[in-house]
């Protein structure tokens, strides 16, 4: 009887042991897990801006492909904390423990107000995860502007400086910089006016309040498809290959005549020191996103967006790249706070 008892252990607890196997491997198999326990619980993501900008729906896009493929295990939980040119809720996600259940984004901006003066922090105080994508920036008019080239508004720039009116977004933010950019490209000095948004800046423009304005692709789409905007031209260094048709005709900065392009990005970051294994995962999890098709459906093609895909040390390496270059930029055009 003894012996009986004893077996029926022995095999209750290979069956035991075997079912424990089957699940581990499932979970591994699914990408959760990976050898860990992380993500043990919902990740928090700080989006530094406000609800309806570039950067929340690029979060709201990688949580719901994220959830489409099951890439993660739960749905990240959304924070909206803007403010400060996205220092706010930047700020907000530094504060937090490098525990990888707080990412925030990590772009460009940090850079810029990094140089203006207008962070507590410096632009590379954070744990770089993965740079997700690219956009770029056009100079466009009214359809009834009398600028019916980019060298005619240059040109017009030249003839009476600072009296061309262009709207861009902020005070110390990218735009300020790009147009900085342009204008020592070109030889000329804008008149610039700073908005709190995207879609003021187009308002504005229509409204017959500037002349022109810096804009991405996806800001003016709309416009220009309803024949409302034209754009003079486009800071890529080939001409878009978006499917749509508003942008065929719509030339290079370079091929304009003013020999210069330029980018912004968008991507993920942590706060500073993150272990390795956390940060692995994420990379790993954000890599079969933007690798997908509905990634593609769902943002890039949707939103006008070029994919890209630079993660870790690498990320570190172009911010760090791009810190210099924007710092000469700034310096000559007389932008950089003294310290």
């Amino acid at each position: 009887m003894k012996k009986r008892l004893v077996l029926r252990s022995v095999v209750r607890m290979a069956l035991l042991i075997g079912a424990i196997g089957m699940l581990s491997h499932a979970v591994v198999g699914s990408g959760y897990a990976a050898g860990t326990n992380y993500p043990a619980k919902p990740i928090p993501f700080v989006v530094p801006y406000a609800p309806g900008g570039g950067t929340d729906i690029m979060v709201r896009v990688i949580d719901r492909v994220g959830a489409q493929l099951k890439v993660f295990p739960r749905p990240l939980v959304i924070e909206n904390k803007s403010g400060g040119s996205g220092v706010v809720g930047k700020s907000y996600a530094k504060s937090k423990p490098a525990d990888g259940y707080t990412i925030t984004c990590a772009d460009d901006s940090s850079t810029v107000v990094d140089l203006f003066g207008n962070a507590p922090w410096p632009y590379n105080d954070f744990t770089y995860i993965a740079k997700l994508n690219r956009d770029y920036q056009m100079i466009v008019v009214r359809a009834d502007s009398p600028y019916k080239t980019l060298k005619d508004l240059v040109a017009a720039a030249k003839a009476q400086p600072k009296t061309v009116k262009i709207a861009g977004t902020g005070v110390s933010q990218i735009d300020v910089l790009h147009v900085a950019m342009f204008e020592k490209a070109s030889g000329v000095k804008f008149n610039y006016i700073g908005f709190d948004s995207g879609g003021q800046v187009i308002t504005n423009l229509l409204g017959g309040h500037v002349d022109a304005a810096i804009a991405n692709p996806g800001e003016a789409y709309e416009q220009m498809r309803a024949g409302k905007v034209r754009s003079l031209g486009v800071s890529s260094e080939k001409r878009l290959g978006f499917d749509s048709a508003v942008f065929k005709d719509v030339p290079t900065w370079k091929e304009a005549g003013v020999n210069l392009s330029l980018s912004q990005w968008r991507g993920v970051a942590g706060p500073k020191g993150m272990a390795k294994e956390q940060v692995d995962w994420l990379i790993d999890a954000l890599k079969k996103i933007t690798e997908s098709k509905e990634w593609h459906e769902q943002y890039l093609n949707k939103f006008l967006q070029v994919g890209v895909f630079v993660a870790g040390a690498d990320m570190q390496k172009e911010a760090e790249e791009e810190y210099a270059v924007y710092k000469t930029i700034m310096e000559g055009a007389g932008l950089l706070k003294k310290k």
